[in-house]
């Protein structure tokens, strides 16, 4: 009499069916992996904000002022000239005065603020010593953390050519690239024209500017209803984005305002994550995704999804909505407009 074998292992169909369900399980899980690690990601650059938002206050504390956004900015061909500064040509960024606030008083020892950041130099005015001779490059040039959205993958310098947006020449050639920041000062942005912050008029008056010198008392729409840093991406389909060390041309601030008018070909121009670009381009408006690149230099957007962050001027940092209409964005942009919000 034969004896029976017992049978160990699966059949191919059992180890098929095994694979599926493995397959199923993974395809569910790898999206709530994901989202776990953009909402890290998204509660990390929150945090910087906030660190930023009270480095400023700080800075506030200690000299009863807020910084300015840019001073002796040569990128102003038409407005208020560099001359009625009194001062050389510097293109110094507000934030080279926070450093200390923000645990880089190493970096701020090092730099010499009585000469240049940066050397673009479109108007009439004295570059004494080159950045990279005065050593400022190397500092300029350095890549915060802190600057950093976590979300955004884009490149951390800029690495091209373009005279108007290096540091200088000098620096270029010795590998000193300008350090992006994905966070900058609200401002009015501009290319070849603006007037000292103290001439802006007061009802569309932003928190910062050139040569600004805001205090709290400015800010009369209450600092809850103001924004004072904002989000942005590295990278920028039109045009160069922030650097955090030095101005160049388009390189000032980030500005939340709506001016332009909304049309039905581009109904949500300039408002935050607006992607689509551009219409001198062979195929006009051609790129409409969200690839990482804002529209244009020194507008409001990220890489998390909805939104972007914003640091108000009482030192809380709100999600703000792509959806956001005009209005409210001007309103939270503008500092002494008398339109107050309250929640948004």
């Amino acid at each position: 009499m034969l004896k029976l074998r017992k049978r160990f292992g699966f059949t191919l169909i059992e180890l098929l069916v095994v694979i599926a369900i493995i397959a199923i399980l993974i395809a569910l899980l790898l999206p709530a992996v994901q989202q776990a690690r953009e909402a890290a990601r998204r509660t990390q650059c929150k945090n910087q904000l906030k660190n930023l938002g009270l480095a400023v206050h700080n800075y506030h504390d200690t000299y009863s002022v807020f910084p300015m956004s840019t001073n002796a900015d040569a990128a102003i061909t038409a407005g208020d000239p560099i001359t009625s500064l009194g001062q050389h040509v510097l293109n110094h960024r507000g934030w080279l005065g926070v450093l200390p606030f923000m645990e880089q008083a190493a970096a701020y020892n090092a730099l010499n603020l009585s000469l240049a950041t940066g050397a673009y130099n479109r108007v009439s005015g004295t570059l004494l010593i080159d950045p990279f001779d005065s050593g400022n490059s190397a500092i300029v040039s350095k890549n915060l953390p802190v600057f950093q959205c976590p979300s955004d993958s884009g490149d951390t310098h800029y690495t091209g050519n373009t005279t108007n947006y290096h540091i200088s020449p000098l620096a270029y050639a010795a590998g000193h690239f300008g350090a992006y920041t994905n966070y900058d000062f609200s401002v009015q942005r501009y290319s070849s024209s603006m007037n000292l912050w103290s001439k802006r008029g007061k009802s569309t008056r932003r928190m910062f500017g050139v040569a600004s010198a805001s205090r709290i008392r400015d800010v009369t729409d209450g600092t809850s209803n103001s924004v004072m840093l904002l989000e942005t991406t590295r990278q920028v389909k039109n045009g160069i984005n922030q650097t955090w060390g030095y101005a160049h041309w388009v390189c000032n601030g980030v500005d939340l305002a709506v001016n332009n008018t909304n049309t039905t070909s581009a109904p949500n121009f300039r408002k935050i994550n607006y992607w689509t670009c551009c219409p001198w381009w062979g195929t006009p408006n051609s790129s409409t995704v969200a690839d990482g690149r804002l529209r244009d230099w020194g507008t409001v957007g990220s890489l998390h999804t909805g939104g972007a962050q914003a640091c108000l001027g009482d030192g809380s940092v709100r999600f703000i909505s792509e959806n956001a209409d005009s209005g409210t964005l001007n309103n939270l942009a503008f500092i002494a407009d008398g339109q107050t919000l309250g929640e948004f």
